[in-house]
């Protein structure tokens, strides 16, 4: 087989998972040269080569990427903080290395104002009504403020307030979640304000989902939907996080939709996508081109935000389930001649273990303590087809022992004939863990899965 030498940028979200479908090739020999946050123990273990680099500096990741551009084929990053401070701009130009991710010209993750007049532009459909608050055009907080309130007196649904840059969950809120009357929402937004630009939306009533699509800046493939769980505990309670985990079904569109509404979001984006990229090819838009958080609602969908990379968790979704050769899918990201992507009937679970105090409010211990994946990751090993796979994310290893961190610790994936089977499967893994973890039991349950479907019908009586 021949040798294939991968760069990987990681912030230890889904860079484990990705390695795994990597490694799973029956074509080619891969090495990875890992430059990432801290020493995650799945990719260390994997890595040819391996670098620390705690904030991802970019120069510094450049540094190490040029040491092996010999042996490089392509590079991959599972952080947005990579793309939108334009890794992919200063890899290629110290290295020549192509990197499987958007220029910065188009991460528009950056800015929340920036997506809201990038969909008006291409998508103005799928645009929810929207105000953006910039301190540089007022000359003081009341007249923001009053601003606000005329707005919120014009939507009568309620609002999003949304931090104009990217705060991960962390710093938005929802009428009727995070805050109730006006007194309250009025505080809320004064808070954000202080801190910078913000982007009101009309709250969208519906049913969450996430669009994800590659491309070779000519092609469009888009992935199947997923569901992610935003919310710290069962039911869609407690605070936004940056996601408790995600599923998506047997077949491409969700099983609380029709296959109409998919071909709708199909055909919206892909149009967007040409408008986007212009005319011929355009190598700027290369990778997982956008990952866009989607709201069904009575009449057709919505984009809440677009992300400039895979999902974290929704990305693992359509990995574990990818029937085509991962390596062969980026040597034809690289030449641009991605036509297509097999995916198979399989349902996909993925449960995050969290520490017990994230998503909570409650500071995290600050001491440093150790958990074992040991007992997980043999069960891994031991099902069925791979019917369950455990990846690392907010884990450390140091001194021969693992740490946890202070976000998500580890995805575990769950494959199945059925979301039923996926998410049996899923839990399996996550009670094989050992250390202090919480999760969500409600992943892709039966009752969500329902409850997503009935909300739905009840919208569109």
């Amino acid at each position: 087989m021949d040798k294939v030498g991968i760069l990987v940028v990681s912030k230890c979200l889904s860079s484990a998972a990705m390695i795994d479908t990597l490694a799973r090739t029956q074509k080619y020999k891969p090495e990875f040269y890992v430059a990432e946050k801290q020493a995650n123990p799945s990719n260390f273990l994997a890595a040819a080569d391996h670098k620390v680099i705690p904030d991802l500096n970019i120069d510094e990741v450049a540094r190490f990427a040029g040491r092996h551009k010999a042996r490089v084929a392509f590079g991959l990053t599972d952080t947005e903080d990579f793309v939108t401070s334009g890794g992919r701009d200063a890899v290629e130009k110290a290295t020549g290395i192509p990197m499987l991710c958007v220029t910065k010209e188009f991460a528009v993750e950056a800015s929340k104002a920036d997506q809201r007049l990038l969909f008006e532009r291409l998508c103005p459909r799928a645009n929810p009504r929207y105000k953006v608050f910039d301190r540089s055009a007022y000359q003081d907080e009341a007249k923001a403020v009053s601003d606000f309130s005329r707005f919120l007196g014009e939507v009568p649904g309620g609002v999003a307030i949304k931090p104009d840059a990217p705060a991960r969950g962390a710093g938005v809120g929802v009428s009727g979640s995070d805050f109730s009357t006006e007194e309250e929402a009025v505080a809320f937004f004064r808070n954000v304000y202080s801190k910078g630009r913000v982007v009101v939306e009309e709250r969208i009533e519906g049913e969450e989902s996430s669009f994800q699509a590659f491309s070779d800046g000519k092609h469009f493939v888009p992935t199947p939907l997923t569901r992610d769980y935003k919310r710290a505990l069962d039911g869609n309670n407690g605070r936004l996080t940056g996601g408790m985990g995600s599923y998506r079904g047997r077949r491409s569109v969700l099983p609380f939709l029709q296959a109409s509404e998919w071909e709708d979001v199909v055909r919206l984006e892909e149009n967007a996508f040409r408008r986007w990229k212009g005319r011929g090819s355009n190598p700027g838009l290369r990778g997982i081109i956008l990952y866009d958080a989607l709201m069904h609602t009575r009449g057709g969908f919505k984009i809440l935000e677009r992300n400039s990379r895979g999902g974290n968790t929704e990305q693992i979704c359509f990995l574990t389930t990818m029937l085509d050769d991962y390596v062969d899918v980026c040597y034809r990201m690289v030449e641009g001649s991605l036509k297509g992507i097999r995916f198979s009937n399989m349902a996909s679970v993925v449960t995050c273990a969290v520490p017990l105090s994230y998503g909570t409010g409650a500071p995290a211990s600050g001491e440093l303590t150790p958990v074992d994946l040991s007992r997980a990751v043999a069960l891994a090993n031991r099902s069925r087809e791979g019917s369950v796979r455990v990846f690392p994310m907010d884990v450390r290893l140091e001194g021969g022992k693992t740490f946890i961190g202070t976000s998500r610790s580890v995805a575990v994936a769950g494959i199945g004939r059925s979301t039923d089977d996926a998410r049996e499967a899923s839990l399996r893994g996550i009670e094989a863990l050992q250390g202090p973890f919480r999760h969500r039991e409600d992943v892709g349950s039966r009752a969500d899965i329902r409850r997503s479907a009935e909300h739905l019908r009840t919208l569109r009586i």
